[in-house]
């Protein structure tokens, strides 16, 4: 290239930006979980319960995966209680709102967008300051590998 490429270079994270992202993550992942663990016992869609039992426990452990990553230091009390219940996760969740046979098909595309997300957000992350995140990120990333898709 040209030199062009560099500019598409994103800003590094901040540790307030990470606390916001890593709330919102362990929030949705949460969510998540919970929405997937009772589409999995509610008997509505029974081909797809198994795939949502599996989901909705990796789910859960990524939230704590999160919630590890955010630090408890009480400076960041601002920029945790700012970014929880962040808008975004109503807006995925809604996602969600669809016929019991359209769940599996509803789940794809919110999975692919966090996945995406992730990988975005890998970018920004210093390889030696944010070493754990990183690490947790393809922690997540491996786990959701085999999807439905």
């Amino acid at each position: 290239g040209d030199g062009m490429d560099m500019d598409a270079v994103p800003e590094p994270l901040t540790t307030a930006e990470g606390v916001a992202e890593f709330v919102v993550l362990a929030e949705l992942s949460t969510a998540l979980s919970e929405r997937l663990g009772g589409w999995s016992t509610d008997g509505a869609d029974p081909d797809s319960s198994a795939t949502m039992v599996s989901l909705a426990a990796r789910l859960g452990e990524h939230s704590a995966w999160w919630t590890e990553r955010i630090p408890e230091s009480v400076l960041l009390e601002g920029e945790r209680t700012s970014a929880s219940g962040s808008g975004r996760l109503a807006e995925v969740l809604g996602l969600l709102d669809v016929a019991a046979s359209d769940r599996r098909a509803a789940v794809v595309p919110v999975l692919d967008r966090l996945v995406a997300y992730l990988g975005a957000l890998a970018e920004r992350l210093s390889p030696l300051g944010d070493a754990p995140a990183r690490r947790t990120i393809r922690l997540v990333l491996a786990d959701l590998e085999d999807r439905p898709g």
